[in-house]
């Protein structure tokens, strides 16, 4: 199985100056305009994944890193889909107890309440969409090394190897 490829400023290895350039050009093709972030889609389930769409987009463009655009509404969509429903069920949950007692014709006992399952399931919908939004650490941390490593080539090629 192939691995998977790293923008330009991720590459460990060393580069040849015909390659650095190829990569540059493929990483230049396949960006995206952003038109489509400027409103949440109609499809949100509700005001709270439509804040959400709205912050998110709002921080995206803080970071001045071209990481997200218009191919990428549908998975930051679901994402914010899934924050709403997450956020539902914890609130729900809030005053609930996390077992409860089941009665049937054989006697009572006790089970998990089956709301924890839904937030679960929430909570790894939302990691899912997360990773591919790059809304976790790691992709933001792999974002600002490529935003930092630009900066240090554009100093060096302005004021050279200081």
């Amino acid at each position: 199985m192939a691995k998977n490829r790293k923008p330009l400023g991720m590459q460990k290895g060393n580069l040849t100056v015909e390659q650095q350039e190829n990569k540059k050009q493929e990483e230049a093709m396949i960006t995206t305009g952003k038109e489509m972030l400027e409103k949440p889609p109609s499809w949100l389930i509700d005001a709270k994944a439509k804040n959400e769409f709205k912050r998110l987009v709002s921080e995206f463009e803080k970071m001045q890193i071209d990481v997200i655009g218009n191919l990428d509404v549908n998975n930051l969509g679901c994402y914010c889909n899934a924050f709403s429903s997450y956020i539902s069920v914890t609130k729900e949950l809030k005053n609930k107890d996390k077992v409860i007692e089941k009665h049937t014709e054989r006697g009572s006992f006790l089970i998990k309440n089956p709301l924890l399952d839904v937030q679960k399931q929430y909570s790894e919908e939302m990691r899912k969409f997360a990773a591919m939004c790059g809304l976790t650490i790691d992709s933001r941390l792999k974002a600002a090394t490529i935003a930092r490593e630009g900066i240090d080539n554009d100093i060096k090629e302005e004021f050279g190897d200081i």
